[in-house]
């Protein structure tokens, strides 16, 4: 009896030193189910290549330091991005689009627009939270999983209208990208806002994406003889446009008023060319100098070697702002669960407020800003 004692004793030391073995050693230690599902997957599908890549490239480098920074941090939070170039062709953004979802997809990234147009439906019926990188005004009045972290063509508009009343404007030329974003801006809130003003003599000049020479737009614009342009387009657009009409002296006197995109087109253009030239402008760029602003444009510079415009900004905002819905979180968790969590952010960061608003629109400060001797600064009333 005693014997049969003693084997039992010794058998159970050696099951429980097994254990002890397997679980209390190096990088074996038992995981809660918050720790097992800390891992965030998150689809992005943005031109990196093709005539929008500099928005894609710029997206990527402001969301990659947003998570090297939290890991350094040692966030419990780890966020796994699929990064995909999409070419700039919306057929290229809706085949990645199924690829990704070949595997698990907890936050989906897509830009810019018309790939953003592409792929944003189908996302919408599978409910995944959807971080749109583009202009629209109304892109998510459509769906409740639509989330936009840019500055947006629902507040442009009446910048653009106040500079024209404070200029007493009566003869207004603009000129815009056909693309239905900027269509919508120019024909459902800006030209309608214009005639309640009283300004009935508009000349609205739309152009095909890709439009390499304005020659033929800039004698048009001077033939029509205005007081106030406006002028919208991606970077190549504004400085093929800005290059066009200043030969013709067509820019003069404050008489010119741009769309975000100049922020862009400012990296090309020399400090004669920008002169005078005012835009609506976030005021992450208008104010460099917050105190929160300042301290990441000087990481960012530092780390590539470059000034970051605001595109990386709103990209390294938008991984705070998953970062911070996830920590309210228990992990896994729903669709429904993550869009009500990311809709309730109120944060800080370098862009300034972390809000959205009814549609799921970041609530982004902006300004009427002006460039003199190179530099951007916020415009006098």
């Amino acid at each position: 009896m005693k014997k049969s004692t003693t084997v039992v004793v010794a058998v159970v030391a050696v099951v429980l030193a097994l254990l002890a073995f397997l679980y209390l050693r190096p990088g074996a230690l038992p995981k809660s189910a918050q720790q097992e599902t800390s891992q965030i997957h998150v689809a992005a599908n943005v031109p990196m290549t093709g005539v929008l890549a500099y928005y894609g490239n710029a997206i990527r480098e402001g969301a990659t330091m947003a998570v090297e920074d939290l890991a350094q941090v040692h966030d419990p939070i780890k966020l796994d991005v699929d990064w995909q170039d999409n070419g700039s062709d919306p057929k290229n953004a809706v085949s990645i689009m199924q690829q990704q979802y070949l595997k698990s997809v907890d936050i989906y990234v897509s830009g810019v627009k018309p790939q953003v147009m592409a792929v944003k439906d189908e996302i919408s019926a599978k409910g995944t939270p959807h971080f749109l990188f583009t202009f629209d005004a109304y892109v998510n009045k459509t769906s409740t999983n639509n989330l936009r972290t840019w500055p947006n063509y629902k507040i442009e508009p009446p910048v653009y209208l106040e500079y024209a009343r404070s200029r007493g404007a009566r003869r207004v030329a603009i000129i815009y990208v056909q693309l239905p974003h900027a269509s919508e801006e120019f024909n459902t809130l800006v030209i309608p806002g214009l005639k309640k003003m009283g300004i009935s003599d508009i000349d609205a000049e739309p152009f095909d994406l890709g439009k390499k020479d304005f020659k033929d737009l800039a004698v048009k614009i001077e033939g029509f003889k205005p007081d106030l342009i406006m002028l919208n387009g991606f970077q190549a657009d504004l400085v093929g446009m800005i290059r066009a009409m200043r030969p013709l002296g067509l820019i003069k006197d404050g008489n010119t008023i741009f769309t975000y995109d100049l922020l862009d087109a400012a990296k090309i253009l020399g400090p004669d060319e920008l002169e005078g030239l005012h835009l609506v402008a976030p005021v992450f760029d208008t104010r460099p100098d917050r105190e929160k602003t300042k301290q990441w444009r000087e990481s960012f510079k530092s780390r590539y070697n470059k000034t970051p415009d605001y595109t990386h900004a709103y990209a390294y905002d938008m991984i705070s702002i998953i970062d911070d819905a996830a920590k309210r979180l228990t992990l896994p968790a729903t669709p429904q669960q993550w869009i009500a969590a990311l809709r309730a952010t109120n944060a800080d960061g370098v862009t300034g407020p972390l809000r959205f608003d009814e549609d799921g629109s970041l609530m982004t400060p902006v300004e009427l800003g002006v460039y003199h001797n190179g530099k951007l600064q916020p415009a006098q009333p």
